[in-house]
C-alpha cells in the first residue's frame, strides 16, 4: 500500500499526513519543528509505502523535516502495543524517549516503544525504513529495555538487523507468506536481542537467530572476498562472536565455514567467466578470487560445478 500527499490539494496535505498517513501506523502528531501543534508552511511533501511481513509491518517513508510527537494523549489512544525500528537512509533525527536521547543519521537506527511517549525530531528532509513490531512477539515486553539509543550498523547484531531489514524490504513483494513471516520474525529476534543487550552468542543459539546469522555471514563474506578479510577470526570479530561459535554455526550444515567461503569464491569466479569470457586468464582469476593456484581453483570448481574452470569457461562461450 502507498500513501502520498502530492495527490491532495496543497491546503489538505498536512491534515492528510497527520490524520491518515501517520494514524495508519500508531497515533502520531507531526508538527513543524519548534511548534507545539501546528504546521506553518504551504503543503507537506511526503509518501509512505508499506508491506506486511507476517504480524510485523514494514514501511519506507520519505518526507520533509518535522517533529513527530507521540505523547500521553497518543499513548492513551494506542490499540496495540508496538515498537518501531527506524533505519535512517537519509537525513538526521533526534530520538527522545524517557531519559534517553540520541542522534540517528544515515546508516544508523534506533528503536522506540509506542507504549510510552517518544519524540522524533527530524532535522532534514529524510527517508527511512521502519519496521513496526507487535510487543506480543517480544518476550516480557520492552518496559526496561534500552530505547532511543543510536545503533551503528558497522558490525555485530546491529549490522545483521540493518542488513535483514534492507534485504526484507527489497524482496518484500516477491516473498510468499511463509518467507515474509520468516523475515518478520528475524527482525523481531534481532530487535529483541538488541533491546536486551544480549550477546551475539546468545542470539546465535536460537534456531531462527542461527539461520539469520549464517545468511548475513555469507552475504558479508561475498561482499568482502576480493578486497576484505574473510578469515574466521575477522568474520567472527565483525559479528561479535567467537571463532568457535562461528564454526559451530556450520556444524549441522552440509558444508563447514571454510568450505562455504570456497564455494562463494568459486561462484564469484564463475560470474566473472560468464560476464567477461576470455577477459582474464584462469590463473589471473584464481589469484583475483583468493585461490592459491589454478589447481586449487579447479578442485573447488569441480566440487561446486562438477567440472574444471576451463570447461565451465568453454561452456560460457558456446
Amino acid at each position: 500500500m502507498r500513501w502520498q500527499t502530492n495527490t491532495r490539494p496543497q491546503a489538505e496535505q498536512y491534515s492528510y499526513w497527520r490524520e491518515v498517513v501517520c494514524e495508519a501506523f500508531t497515533p502520531l502528531r507531526p508538527t513543524a519543528r519548534g511548534a507545539r501543534d501546528s504546521w506553518d508552511r504551504e503543503g507537506l511533501s511526503g509518501w509512505v509505502e508499506t508491506h506486511p511481513f507476517g504480524a510485523v509491518n514494514g514501511a519506507e517513508i520519505g518526507t520533509c523535516d518535522q517533529t513527530i510527537h507521540h505523547g500521553k494523549a497518543e499513548v492513551d489512544r494506542l490499540e496495540e502495543g508496538v515498537a518501531f525500528v527506524n533505519l535512517m537512509l537519509r537525513g538526521r533525527s533526534v530520538v527522545t524517549q524517557g531519559g534517553s536521547m540520541c542522534l540517528s543519521g544515515p546508516g544508523t537506527f534506533s528503536i522506540v516503544d509506542a507504549t510510552r511517549p517518544f519524540r522524533l525530531d527530524y532535522l532534514d528532509d529524510w527517508r527511512a525504513i521502519s519496521f513496526r513490531i507487535p510487543l506480543e512477539l517480544v518476550p516480557d515486553g520492552v518496559a526496561d529495555a534500552d530505547t532511543a539509543v543510536r545503533h551503528a550498523t558497522s558490525r555485530g547484531l546491529a549490522s545483521v538487523l540493518a542488513d535483514t531489514m534492507r534485504a526484507a524490504w527489497r524482496a518484500g513483494t516477491t516473498l510468499d507468506d511463509d518467507q515474509a513471516n520468516g523475515a518478520g520474525l528475524a527482525v523481531v529476534s534481532l530487535a529483541t536481542a538488541l533491546l536486551r543487550n544480549a550477546p551475539a552468542t546468545e542470539f546465535a543459539a536460537d534456531p531462527v537467530g542461527g539461520t539469520v546469522l549464517r545468511e548475513n555471514i555469507e552475504h558479508f563474506v561475498a561482499r568482502h572476498l576480493q578486497y576484505g578479510e574473510v578469515t574466521p577470526t575477522a568474520v567472527a570479530q565483525h559479528f561479535g562472536i567467537s571463532v568457535r561459535k562461528l564454526h559451530l554455526l556450520y556444524e549441522d550444515r552440509p558444508a563447514t565455514f571454510g568450505q562455504t567461503v570456497m564455494r562463494l569464491r568459486a561462484e564469484q569466479c564463475a560470474e566473472d567467466l560468464l560476464a567477461n569470457p576470455g577477459g582474464l586468464t584462469l590463473t589471473d582469476l584464481a589469484a583475483k578470487w583468493g585461490f592459491s593456484d589454478l589447481s586449487h581453483l579447479n578442485r573447488v570448481f569441480r566440487r561446486r560445478f562438477g567440472c574444471r574452470a576451463s570447461e565451465y569457461a568453454l561452456s560460457a562461450r558456446t
